[in-house]
């Protein structure tokens, strides 16, 4: 009896100690995930921008300006020619000794301080998406490169299998929301908020996005504190697509009142005269890439976004519907060992009083 108690315990052990490595799942996945989003809108305005490009009233070029400027940052057409700080903290964020930094001027530098490791974790394999691996240590960070590189695998995740044509108030607002739900809130010392953090693996606001792994540090990216009813409003880049979102579903609706402009694939406008409408048309085949479902979870960062191709908004689940299979398989494996722990513990007592009302 007290062979086949001590096996169980065993197992149950062996179950408590390897399961709850999967629970952890990916550092920054959803953060990924929601950067992604906003990464997909920039695209696909920029692109249907190119498709309006020589209609009368539509300034594309400085429009498409204004995207490169919510990438990459004011003044700035692409990553190569964005600048680095010495160190990681100076520009995904810290509010721990030295001059206090924050994030939020460049979209493009926000996910890349999400997704890109150091060598402070060596050992972390899974950062933003399954399989990446990608670190860059204290020396090589201020340098252009190993960024470009980055960025250029993460905007194709981003991009492909994303929504197209013009994109709506409603898809950029449904995911602010999610946004705002995973920034989190910390206090410094003096018991103030000054900053957010958004990222990092923990459940706490972090003092350091330096890359490092500890109670206050991990790969994160820090917002400065804007008004106290929004904890985006001190983010830069996200006002600025907001109004671009604005801007150019207002004057694509404008467009589609006097006749419809349909860029087409080679990034040449097609005008097709029709009659006056309030009905917004397609742009076409003129997206990054293809379909209206979000990217699947194998390096894909939209797979739990789901389309309506009647409102042409994207809905994403929230948080709490998007369980992990782990967990569920944990839940059964305890279940399971309980019952038979209890099973084989029922048939042991029952053999020992058998045996003593013999005698």
């Amino acid at each position: 009896m007290w062979k086949k108690t001590a096996a169980l315990i065993a197992c149950l052990f062996l179950v408590m100690k390897h399961v709850p490595s999967a629970e952890e799942g990916i550092v920054n996945e959803e953060e990924f995930k929601t950067l992604c989003e906003f990464v997909s809108l920039a695209e696909r305005i920029n692109v249907s921008l190119e498709g309006m490009r020589g209609n009368p009233g539509v300034d594309a070029t400085s429009l498409q300006q204004k995207v490169k400027s919510i990438l990459f940052g004011a003044g700035i057409s692409d990553v190569s020619q964005m600048e680095w700080g010495f160190h990681r903290e100076m520009d995904c964020g810290q509010d721990s000794g030295g001059i206090p930094a924050s994030a939020g001027r460049s979209l493009v530098k926000d996910i890349i301080c999400l997704c890109e490791g150091t060598g402070q974790q060596p050992n972390l394999r899974d950062l933003c998406y399954t399989g990446n691996v990608r670190k860059v240590n204290s020396q090589e960070w201020p340098t252009t490169q190993k960024h470009r590189s980055t960025w250029d695998d993460l905007r194709s995740r981003c991009i492909t299998g994303s929504g197209k044509g013009v994109p709506s108030e409603t898809e950029f607002h449904e995911n602010k929301v999610q946004f705002r739900m995973r920034i989190k809130k910390r206090k410094n010392s003096d018991g103030r908020q000054h900053f957010y953090t958004y990222g990092g693996g923990t459940n706490n606001g972090l003092q350091t996005c330096n890359g490092a792994k500890s109670e206050n540090d991990g790969i994160c990216v820090m917002y400065p504190k804007g008004s106290d009813g929004d904890n985006t409003s001190g983010i830069e880049w996200l006002k600025k697509l907001e109004d671009l979102v604005k801007e150019v579903e207002k004057m694509n609706k404008d467009e589609s009142a006097g006749g419809n402009t349909k860029p087409s694939t080679d990034g040449q406008p097609s005008m097709e005269k029709k009659p006056k409408s309030n009905t917004v048309p397609s742009t076409g085949d003129n997206s990054p890439a293809k379909g209206t479902e979000g990217p699947q979870n194998d390096g894909n960062p939209n797979a739990q976004a789901t389309t309506s191709t009647e409102t042409g908004a994207t809905t994403t689940r929230p948080p709490e519907e998007q369980k992990s299979s782990s967990k569920t398989i944990l839940q059964f494996l305890r279940i399971f060992l309980f019952w038979l722990f209890v099973l084989i513990d029922s048939q042991s007592t029952i053999t020992f009083f058998k045996e003593n009302s013999c005698r």
